[in-house]
């Protein structure tokens, strides 16, 4: 039961995930770079949780033997992962807000510079 919620779960945070990427790549507020590396990134998680001897095989080779430990930190690195393109995400909106309101206000001083009055 707990294998297929895993799977689950990671299919859905990935689909989540990969497609609020696309769309912020289409709208400009990511760049191909970042698109690509998130799309790689998830795809990874999706082969991880689909298959989880796979992290069985890697512990194996890094540590003494291999513990059935793989569905337990795929889950683990599902989660890190998806809270970790949350908070990209956030920073990347808070710096487009930042940028945009100091070029408004850029302007706003410009204008008022040069004799304009203040309408706001």
């Amino acid at each position: 039961m707990l294998p297929i919620f895993v799977k689950s779960f990671s299919l859905a945070l990935a689909a989540i995930a990969i497609s609020k990427s696309y769309v912020d790549f289409r709208a400009r507020r990511e760049s191909l770079q970042m698109f690509l590396l998130w799309s790689l990134t998830w795809t990874g998680v999706v082969v991880v949780a689909l298959f989880p001897s796979i992290v069985d095989v890697i512990l194996a080779y890094s540590a003494s033997g291999g513990t059935g430990l793989g569905t337990f930190f795929g889950m683990g690195l599902v989660f890190v992962l998806f809270v970790v393109y949350r908070i990209y995400v956030k920073l990347e909106r808070v710096e487009q807000k930042l940028i945009k309101t100091i070029q408004e206000l850029a302007l706003k001083e410009d204008w008022m510079r040069r004799g304009g009055t203040d309408r706001y």
